[in-house]
């Protein structure tokens, strides 16, 4: 969802909680809804936020347009092409592929860490995390692998061939992480520059 942060959380009829509890002075069983409730306040949120709460609901009404249900499909297509392009040069990926909209790489047999990669990326102004992959040897700060995701491009307008030039630039950084007179990055960070200069983040005139 393109929505805040936060949650929500769902149940049907109400019900006596399974738990035991009951309430101090009375005895009865407490109700599943006031467990639930008394969890989320005073128990792990504060004051509600009412711009979170409006947009909480502008992120749901968005979910069920047409719309939304293509930027998901258009999601998964780009996260699929970002994974076969960066498997054409050699990168080894976690479950040879994906079916949602991240891509894991083993950097292994790059000889890479995931905590290198993510730095040079983050250098080259592409944004990545780290993240452990399977049988890791590495500690999770620093890992064996890094991840990608794709929904944020996907909202900028980028699709399949824009992914594709993505993985390039990955591969130009992670080919020299090192980069010592910084060139390759410099190279990098304009191409990311011009590529996100054509998809911007609004678009609008100002009077």
């Amino acid at each position: 969802l393109r929505g805040p942060r936060g949650g929500m959380i769902l149940m049907k009829g109400d019900y006596e909680n399974p738990f035991g509890k009951t309430a101090s002075k009375s005895g009865r069983t407490k109700m599943m809804t006031e467990l639930l409730d008394s969890s989320v306040f005073p128990g792990t949120q504060g004051g509600p936020l009412m711009h979170v709460i409006a947009a909480k609901a502008v992120a749901f009404r968005e979910a069920l347009s047409g719309d939304f249900r293509h930027y998901a499909e258009q999601i998964i297509d780009n996260a699929k092409a970002l994974a076969e392009a960066l498997a054409e040069r050699g990168y080894d990926l976690v479950s040879g592929g994906t079916d949602n909209h991240c891509v894991l790489v083993d950097l292994r047999s790059k000889g890479l860490t995931g905590k290198a990669a993510d730095q040079a990326l983050e250098a080259a102004g592409i944004t990545a995390n780290k993240n452990m992959v399977p049988f890791d040897d590495k500690s999770p700060f620093v890992t064996s692998g890094l991840r990608l995701g794709t929904p944020a491009m996907t909202t900028r307008g980028f699709g399949p061939e824009e992914f594709e030039r993505v993985a390039a630039l990955i591969d130009r950084v992670l080919s020299d992480p090192e980069d010592d007179d910084r060139r390759r990055r410099r190279e990098a960070r304009a191409a990311v520059d011009e590529l996100c200069e054509a998809f911007p983040l609004y678009d609008f005139v100002v009077a």
